[in-house]
């Protein structure tokens, strides 16, 4: 399986060892603070946030996946997740409060549940691994990176997602983190 980071930070430089620090936005919790001069609102968080859900709709129509299995998911502690919802109102709507409460290990999800999926990862309010069989998978990291993991190289897709704004890269070592690689072998 190839592996790729998506995220919405450019690589590092030729020559760079070691990322320069440029202050920015990493979290939902980020919403209100300011950052470069300019103080992140719900709207411009949600941009950002709906074009990693674009980027995995990409993908998976590239490769004609149309539905996903949970596995291992952990949830934000349920007090924490309702001061989410109190504080970015426009992010929670029922529909993603509902699809936080109904997730659970082994869960299909299809349309409008990938999304909400993808949200909450992104949100860090779910932690877990998301897998069609051996053809395609989805992990969220912290700080805002999503990994993508597929048994097909789909250049189109990939362009497709740098064109959205965001940075897509294939790993260049061992994907350690994916608890599925010996399970469909």
């Amino acid at each position: 399986m190839y592996y790729w980071q998506v995220r919405k930070y450019p690589p590092l430089k030729e020559g760079e060892e070691n990322k320069p620090k440029i202050p920015t936005w990493t979290s939902i919790i980020d919403i209100g603070r300011t950052y470069n001069g300019v103080s992140l609102s719900m709207s411009e968080y949600l941009a950002i946030e709906g074009k990693y859900v674009n980027a995995v709709e990409i993908y998976m129509n590239s490769i004609q996946v149309h539905e996903l299995e949970v596995y291992l998911i952990s949830k934000l502690r349920e007090e924490l997740f309702t001061e989410h919802i109190l504080k970015y109102p426009k992010c929670y709507s029922q529909e993603i409060v509902d699809s936080y409460y109904s997730l659970q290990d082994g869960s299909l999800l299809t349309g409008k549940q990938i999304e909400h999926i993808v949200r909450l990862g992104m949100r860090e309010d779910v932690a877990c691994q998301l897998r069609n069989g051996d053809k395609f998978f989805l992990n969220f990291s912290y700080d805002y990176y999503m990994d993508i993991g597929s048994t097909i190289i789909c250049e189109d897709a990939i362009m497709e997602i740098r064109n959205l704004g965001l940075f897509i890269d294939l790993w260049e070592w061992p994907y350690e983190g994916n608890v599925w690689e010996n399970s469909v072998e």
